[in-house]
């Protein structure tokens, strides 16, 4: 197989040389940053004769596999055969000679630094791929840098880098990262790379639900108690304009102080926060709101769910797994290795569709491309929203939108996902669900049903035409055929296979068409 580069990372391959071959590139997930690197390993790779020396640094141990597999796969193009690759991880270290040695960081803290400084030493041209680059400004991670202030100007002018992440910005960026890296030189967002038909559109659906009353109470319990003590601790701490992150890095550091009075207030409002978390995020509306939207997808849908805590991800599997047998798979830290390997060949490989899994797979991860994401919680940290959109919006054949269900509960702290709606190319559409109803509203769409109905009610079509007209209408509701165009649609009934298929694909044409025209201002 030969790398055929995109448009994009042709670009940034001729950016990042332009640099001297140093910097930090920031690209979606899902848009080919492997690729891009090791394109720019065979470009600097001529230039030095074939003799460049590549060290990977990654940051979890599956990573390896991945890009193993990738460079092997491109090793035509790349002039690499098996044995030019070596590994430094846990207790498989090969000797550290290799033409590319892939380092995974909890091994390579200690070792990396000095197998730099004798590489350089010995007159190698080198360069470091930093993928997932934003770890490695912590204080233990950045020590794999220590090489770098003691080079003399020639072993510097031999040292090249590279540093991928979908969200590199992290706290020590300019101070750690810019300095061992390189500037940021090259972006590419979710908007590029849908408008260049990387990857798939999108359609954001941010579902408000209800706190059930029993949560509610005790949510708002936990909050007047929260607000009491961030109250009293403000007062004797800081100034009133402070944002929330500052203020719960002075908590923290407070409650390990020696002033008593201090440290234990500090320490009852982390205790409190954290209680007010475990009530949002193990509401089981949650649950159920989840169950709802996946037994209305396209039987099939390829589904990732993302949940925030373990527990959520084994009730969901389990209830899953009783409504889908066979067809569900789990993923998260508990597990073993060789059970987490099971369930993602299961995944990829087809025979199972949904897979649920917490935090884990938030990044690094290479996922099969997946139809529909459902984000259980809200999630404040912008790193992993940005991840997980980023699982399904890789494009597959037959695929021509990515749907992602953001849950949140509303009148609570819970983030509802606004961040993403400067996204081009993203559809957002707003969803309610109570327990009370145990249904969806979708406004927008329920709208455009009412008025179908209405219409063909007047004609006193037979009864059974009605029933099937509602039960069709209905079945699009969480599906995102009715915003295709026209065109696509009616190609799609023309093409199907069965007279049901056919009837709510003609349903979706009629929905599809009356969303234009509404959107035309025409009726």
């Amino acid at each position: 197989m030969d790398l055929s580069p995109y448009r994009w990372q042709t670009e940034c391959i001729e950016t990042w040389l332009e640099h001297g071959g140093r910097g930090i590139v920031q690209v979606v997930t899902g848009a080919g940053k492997t690729f891009m690197a090791l394109g720019g390993f065979r470009e600097l790779d001529k230039v030095h004769g074939g003799c460049l020396k590549v060290r990977i640094i990654l940051p979890k141990l599956f990573m390896v596999k991945q890009w193993r597999n990738v460079i092997l796969e491109q090793g035509g193009s790349l002039g690499i055969s098996r044995k030019d690759i070596g590994i430094w991880q846990g207790s498989h270290k090969d000797s550290p000679d290799r033409k590319i040695m892939l380092y995974v960081i909890n091994s390579a803290r200690q070792t990396f630094s000095l197998h730099m400084l004798a590489l350089l030493r010995s007159g190698a041209p080198v360069l470091i791929i930093a993928d997932e680059c934003h770890h490695y400004a912590s204080e233990e991670n950045r020590r794999i840098f220590e090489f770098i202030p003691g080079l003399r100007k020639e072993q510097s002018d031999r040292l090249y880098t590279i540093g991928l992440s979908a969200t590199p910005q992290t706290e020590d960026f300019e101070r750690i990262l810019v300095p061992a890296l390189g500037p940021l030189i090259f972006s590419y967002d979710f908007s590029d790379a849908i408008r260049q038909q990387i990857i798939t559109g999108c359609v954001l659906y941010r579902v408000g639900i209800a706190l059930p009353p029993n949560d509610l109470d005790l949510y708002e319990r936990l909050t007047f108690a929260i607000n009491k003590l961030t109250n009293r601790l403000k007062k004797r701490l800081m100034p009133k304009h402070i944002d929330r992150q500052e203020f719960l890095m002075v908590v923290r550091r407070v409650a390990r102080s020696q002033d008593m009075v201090m440290a234990s207030d500090a320490r009852k409002l982390l205790i409190l926060l954290y209680k007010r978390r475990a009530v949002l995020h193990e509401s089981t509306i949650r649950i159920d709101c989840t169950l709802d939207i996946i037994d209305a997808a396209d039987p099939t849908s390829k589904i990732i769910i993302f949940t925030e805590r373990i527990r959520q991800t084994e009730e969901l599997f389990l209830m899953l797994e009783a409504r889908y047998p066979g067809e569900v798979v789990r993923y998260h830290s508990q597990m073993g290795e060789q059970a987490k390997s099971q369930a993602m060949e299961r995944y990829k490989f087809a025979s199972a569709r949904i897979l649920v899994c917490c935090k884990a797979l938030d990044e690094g991860f290479d996922v099969p491309a997946a139809d529909i994401g459902i984000i259980t919680s809200g999630t404040s940290a912008e790193r992993q929203r940005v991840q997980r959109l980023g699982r399904i919006v890789r494009k597959s054949e037959g695929k021509d939108l990515a749907s992602l269900f953001l849950l949140y509960l509303m009148e609570t702290v819970e983030d509802d996902g606004r961040f993403l709606d400067n996204q081009e190319g993203l559809c957002v559409q707003e969803l309610y669900y109570s327990d009370s109803s145990a249904t969806m509203r979708f406004p927008r769409y329920d709208d455009l049903v009412n008025e179908i109905i209405e219409v063909e009610s007047s004609k006193q079509l037979p009864e059974n035409h009605m029933m099937w007209l509602k039960a069709f209408l209905g079945m699009g509701k969480l599906r995102t055929d009715w915003l295709l165009d026209v065109a696509t649609l009616e190609h799609r009934a023309e093409q199907a296979k069965n007279r049901s298929e056919h009837n709510y694909l003609i349903c979706m044409v009629r929905m599809a068409r009356l969303r234009v025209a509404r959107a035309n201002g025409t009726c």
